[in-house]
């Protein structure tokens, strides 16, 4: 793959955008922390170089923000939102801080794709939610064959996080934060060889992470495939 430069940069690059991820890390470790007891474990599985995905289970819109901030000061992990958020002018000041890639779901983004590759390419991380919605219910989604796209064409390890507590603190639907623990668990990074399919690799990834919730205290079953019809289109 080619080594060309991004068109957008997907890093902080401006100064205040530097600063604001500075002060974005410190207010919601201090905040997820204060009101959600969060803990993190396994941070030592994280290289401290080297590419990386980092694939999370989907259950709330806080887990983008949690997830980061459990990673930041450890990493430099790029994030990938869905486009529709950088309509919002505060929310695409918010991104542009943490350091995100703007996605176009239900469909094959390649711009997207380009530049996780040009992340991963410069020896940085990627993170990403291959359940690519919330779940609506609080159990695991099927993995879309994203994760094992990016994994097939980057060689990538992927470290599976398991988020645990967003979905009782902010579920779908809900308007308002209900306090709840917080646990974001980090398992050993993955492998796979060159003919594994990208169904088996998101099958692997979603296996992992239910392991992790249920290791640590929230016993959560591997996502079956039936779920797939049942996900809501479009959100």
């Amino acid at each position: 793959m080619s080594e060309t430069p991004l068109k957008t940069s997907p890093f902080p690059t401006r100064l205040d955008h530097r600063i604001g991820n500075f002060v974005l890390g410190i207010l919601l470790r201090v905040l997820f922390r204060l009101y959600g007891r969060m803990r993190v474990i396994g941070l030592e599985n994280v290289p401290k170089t080297g590419k990386i995905l980092f694939a999370a289970n989907h259950a709330s819109y806080l887990d983008p923000l949690v997830g980061w901030s459990a990673i930041w000061g450890h990493r430099v992990m790029i994030g990938v939102a869905r486009h529709e958020l950088w309509k919002h002018p505060l929310a695409a000041y918010v991104l542009t801080c943490m350091g995100s890639i703007p996605v176009r779901r239900h469909k094959a983004d390649m711009a997207m794709l380009r530049q996780c590759f040009e992340v991963l390419n410069r020896e940085e991380t990627v993170g990403i939610f291959p359940e690519g919605t919330r779940t609506y219910d609080g159990l695991l989604n099927p993995a879309e064959p994203g994760i094992g796209l990016l994994y097939h064409k980057s060689q990538a390890p992927i470290i599976p996080i398991a988020i645990i507590g967003t979905y009782k603190m902010l579920p779908r639907g809900a308007k308002k934060l209900k306090r709840s623990r917080l646990t974001v668990v980090m398992g050993t990074p993955l492998t796979f060889s060159k003919d594994t399919s990208r169904e088996e690799i998101g099958t692997v990834v979603m296996r992992e992470i239910a392991r992790l919730m249920t290791e640590n205290g929230s016993p959560t079953a591997p996502p079956s495939p039936e779920r797939t019809a049942l996900l809501p289109k479009g959100d």
